[in-house]
This record gives structure tokens, C-alpha cells and sequence, in this order.
């Protein structure tokens, strides 16, 4: 508890401060600055998550939850230069993600109930943008499935097994709310006054998850 703590102390000005300089740089127009301070603020999440894997006896490399930090890392890079492909990155990551969890959680009638809400919640939140899809509609139909997949494993999990997975669950729906949010924002083409919150959402669930990996 006293390295968790240690951790925090270090990890969370560090976040701040990558968030400010992720903003500031994008008010400054200066975008190619600002896709760096983006990615170095989410491979903080790579960092946090291998010294957690490692504090717990595992080796990054071999767990499925360590590239699900690098692929975010990566697909917020390709986000910015393409929307398709930094989802679809942002896929892989979600099946790294949820394989990791499939070995680790105990699957109950739950998982799946509230695997089958979140996409039904997701289809009536862009019932107005699906049919404007076009060839975009399958990759707007499978991500949901991976994104919901990962909050269907983790949340049961915390609230019927083990409480001490509440960063990682919680870290799950975040995750769920800012990609959200973020698919609203690139169909309807919102004001910028939504970037923070969005990625103050999603460097929140980065942190969380990685922060599960301290303590479960």
C-alpha cells in the first residue's frame, strides 16, 4: 500500500501536467507538439501498468493487459491523423483487454445481461447517426461490442467477487462514457469546449486500470 501510494504521488502531478501541455500546445496551434504530449501522457499508463504487473511477480511482455496500454498509446497517435484506424487500434486494444480479463474474472449470467445493455444503450445513443453511416457502420458496430465486453467482465466481477477490482471496473466504464463521447463528437461535430472533459475521462481510465494492476 505504501509503493500504491508512493506511485500515486508521482503518476498523478505528472498526468496533470501532461494534460495541461497537451491543451496548451493545441491552443498554441502547434498540433504535432501536442500529439506528443498526448502520447507521452498515455504511456504513462504503459509505464504504471508494467511496474504494477512487475510488483506482482508478472512479466509485461506476457500479459495481455501491458499491450493494451502500448495500443492505446498507439492508436491515440493515429486517432488524430486518421479516425478509422486509431479506432479499430483502439479494437485490438479492447481484445487485449478483455482476453486478460476472461482468464482472470469470474464469468456469471450477469456479464453477459450487462454486455447486452451497454450495446443496446450504445445503438439508442446513435440511432439518429447509424443510418448515416454507410461503410463506416461495421467498424461503428464491432467497437461497441469489444468496448461493452470489457465493462461486462470487470464490473460483475467487482460487485458480486472482489471489490479490490473497483479501479479496473470503474477504469472500464470511463473508458465506455469518453469513447462515447468521443464517436458524438466526431458525427456531430461538437464544440472544442469537449476535448478536456473527454480526454480527462480517458486519462482517468487509463490510470484506474493500471492502477488495478497495484492492487488486484
Amino acid at each position: 500500500m505504501e509503493l500504491l501510494f508512493f506511485y500515486s504521488c508521482i503518476a498523478l502531478p505528472l498526468w496533470a501536467a501532461q494534460f495541461a501541455l497537451y491543451f496548451f500546445l493545441r491552443s498554441a496551434g502547434r498540433m504535432k507538439e501536442s500529439l506528443v504530449a498526448k502520447c507521452a501522457g498515455s504511456f504513462l499508463a504503459v509505464g504504471s501498468a508494467a511496474l504494477g504487473l512487475l510488483s506482482q511477480g508478472e512479466l509485461p511482455l506476457a500479459q495481455g493487459i501491458f499491450w493494451f496500454f502500448v495500443l492505446c498509446t498507439l492508436a491515440d497517435a493515429l486517432l488524430e491523423i486518421s479516425f478509422v484506424p486509431g479506432m479499430l487500434v483502439f479494437g485490438a486494444a479492447h481484445v487485449c483487454l478483455i482476453f486478460w480479463l476472461w482468464e482472470r474474472v469470474a464469468l456469471m449470467w450477469i456479464c453477459l445481461i450487462l454486455w447486452a445493455a451497454v450495446y443496446i444503450l450504445t445503438a439508442i445513443l446513435f440511432r439518429k447517426e447509424l443510418p448515416t453511416l454507410g461503410k463506416l457502420t461495421v467498424p461503428f458496430l464491432v467497437y461497441p461490442a469489444l468496448l461493452g465486453g470489457s465493462l461486462a467482465l470487470a464490473v460483475p466481477h467487482m460487485l458480486f467477487s472482489n471489490l479490490r477490482w473497483w479501479p479496473v471496473a470503474l477504469g472500464t466504464v470511463l473508458f465506455y462514457i469518453s469513447d462515447m463521447l468521443v464517436a458524438k463528437n466526431q458525427l456531430s461535430h461538437w464544440d472544442d469546449k469537449w476535448q478536456k472533459p473527454i480526454m480527462a475521462l480517458y486519462w482517468a481510465a487509463l490510470y484506474l486500470i493500471s492502477l488495478g494492476l497495484w492492487v488486484v
